[in-house]
Order: C-alpha cells, then structure tokens, then sequence
C-alpha cells in the first residue's frame, strides 16, 4: 500500500548528480515502512552550481530530516555543515547530512562502515587481508578508514592522480600511524581484496579502472557502484577467474546505521 503524506510527513533526500541511478529511495522507504514510521525518501538531481542552494532549502525546511549525499557532493558538502562527527572528520567527506535543531546540519559517512558490514554478511571477514582501494574521493577515503579499523594487514591506494593518492595515504597514516599504508599497484600481485572505490560503472561506457590480467588469483574483487548488472570492473574480474562482491551490498550494509541517525 502506497504511504500516505500528510501534513506530518517528514522527509529524506537522495542527492546527486546524476540521481536516477541510485537505489537509496526505495531501499530508505522500505526500512520506514518497516519501522512504522511517517517518514518519506524522495530523489534530488541537484548539479554542483546548486548544492548551496540546496542546502540552504534543507536548512529552512523543518519538515526535512535531512539527506544522502552522493557522488558528486560527498566532499563539497562538508564546508556547508555546522558540524561532522567522528568518520566523517578521518574520512573528510560525508554520505548522510542529519538536520538538528534550528537548522544545524550534522555531517557524517557510514559508506566504509556499510562496506565492511556488507563484506561481513557473506562471510568475508578483512581482518589480516591485504588490500587494495582504487580511487581518492570520498567513497575510497571512507572504505580505506573501515579496513584499516577492521584490522586489515596492509592497504596500498590507487589513483589516477597520483598526488591524491598520496594526499588520502598520508591521512590514513596520521590516523593509523602504526599500520601498513602504500600507494600505487605495486603489490597489487600480492592483495587478497581489490575494491573499486570510484565512480567508474555508474556508465554503461565505462571500463574497467584497471586490466583484469593484473587481478591475482583467488582475489576478490568489490565494488561501491551499486548496478544491477557486473560493472566492467567486476565483470573484467569475473572473465579473469575470480570473486566478484557488488556495490549493493554496500548499500545493504549501512542503510539501517543511516536509518538510525537519520530518524534518531
């Protein structure tokens, strides 16, 4: 049965650019709908130009909860909130904004926690493994700061830009100061877990970020883009012979934290 919106409805935005990709509206309505609670997930397709105007709207709507941030905003948004919590300040970007009292935007990222407990529902436990993060941004920086609070023994990130790389690993160090921390792909022949942190897939054009005769046998091969198809980065693994984890599960992994502290 559709919900009903009355005047009492509070509201959840998706943001993003594009939007009409993400699953998080109808995955958020259903732990509502579970919860019996008169909470509503809608879409917003707000491009870069228009994210502070945006949030000024949040701001002024005491009717919003507040929102999911996507790509491209996990990292422009943090300069517009009053406040960040603990992942967040690590991490420097945030997926989930939470409006408080008067206005006051709360910004925190639950996309590495998401990970980790995604990689945990099937049975795969990063403790001890060797990792690989492909990518810098926003969704890299959160899964990078999950493995290494999950104990992984190494984790090497990759990135076109290799200044950036070098910017997160750096981060990372300063945090985990006592931990195995590299950049590149040079022990990329040794990982046990490769996880496509960038935003590559989100495009039926896109190709693989990186060769799938690099992948290692017996590796496993994630990905944060949720698709309903293999993305090229998953599906180049899988031609090659190994394990592939999507993005959804991801998506599964935090969606009742962000339900939490959204609603709390």
């Amino acid at each position: 049965m559709p919900h009903e919106i009355t005047g009492a409805t509070r509201l959840c935005f998706v943001v993003a650019d594009p939007v009409r990709q993400v699953r998080t509206p109808q995955v958020l309505n259903r732990v509502w709908n579970e919860r019996g609670l008169d909470i509503v997930t809608v879409p917003a397709h707000v491009q870069v130009s228009g994210l502070t105007s945006f949030v000024a709207a949040l701001r002024a709507n005491e009717s919003a909860l507040g929102a999911v941030i996507t790509v491209p905003h996990k990292q422009s948004i943090i300069e517009l909130c009053d406040e960040l919590g603990p992942n967040a300040q690590i991490v420097g970007a945030v997926n989930v904004v939470r409006r408080a009292a008067e206005g006051r935007l709360v910004g925190e990222t639950f996309d590495g926690l998401g990970f980790v407990a995604g990689l945990r529902e099937r049975g795969l436990e990063p403790r001890g493994q060797r990792a690989v993060v492909l990518g810098a941004g926003g969704a890299a920086s959160a899964v990078a700061v999950a493995l290494l609070s999950a104990n992984v023994e190494s984790l090497d990130v990759s990135n076109r830009t290799e200044g950036r790389a070098n910017d997160l690993a750096e981060r990372l160090r300063a945090a985990f100061p006592t931990r195995d921390i590299g950049t590149g792909l040079d022990r990329v022949a040794a990982a046990q877990l490769i996880v496509n942190a960038t935003s590559i897939g989100m495009s039926p054009s896109n190709v693989s970020p990186i060769p799938p005769d690099i992948f290692p046998t017996g590796a496993l091969a994630a990905d944060v883009v949720i698709s309903a198809e293999l993305t090229p980065f998953l599906a180049g693994a899988a031609r090659h012979g190994n394990s592939t984890h999507g993005g959804a599960y991801m998506l599964n992994g935090q969606i009742q934290l962000i339900a939490d502290y959204l609603s709390a």
